[in-house]
């Protein structure tokens, strides 16, 4: 099993230990790329598309695509990468109901990180 991991740079931290805790379990995981600059990617449009279109093989890649939402809050990157997901097919858990509703229309599931950890063990 493999698993995409999603989030808005805001929840890096949070989507950090999450991605840990996920490794830990033995399942491959793909996740932001928290080494970039967040600043500089959204400074550069054409940066930000290359960073957004290479997470699409990622994607393809997975079972489960997992967008952690705190809050609701979803992002647009993260909705475009949950639209690309949808359309491959894959399952698309959320940590929380976003507050987006057109996104939640291509919600397989609900599950916070803990409980999502749980089925994964």
């Amino acid at each position: 099993m493999s698993v995409f991991v999603a989030t808005s740079k805001r929840f890096y931290d949070e989507a950090e230990q999450f991605v840990e805790r996920i490794k830990a379990c033995g399942v491959m995981v793909h996740h932001p790329y928290f080494h970039l600059d967040p600043t500089a990617v959204d400074a550069d449009p054409d940066y930000k598309s290359r960073v957004t279109l290479q997470h699409f093989p990622e994607i393809d890649d997975c079972d489960v695509f997992y967008a952690l939402c705190p809050g609701g809050y979803i992002g647009c990157s993260v909705t475009i990468e949950l639209a690309y997901a949808y359309a491959k097919g894959k399952e698309i858990i959320v940590s929380e109901p976003p507050a987006e509703f057109a996104v939640r229309a291509l919600i397989t599931d609900i599950s916070s990180p803990d409980q999502f950890l749980t089925c994964l063990k």
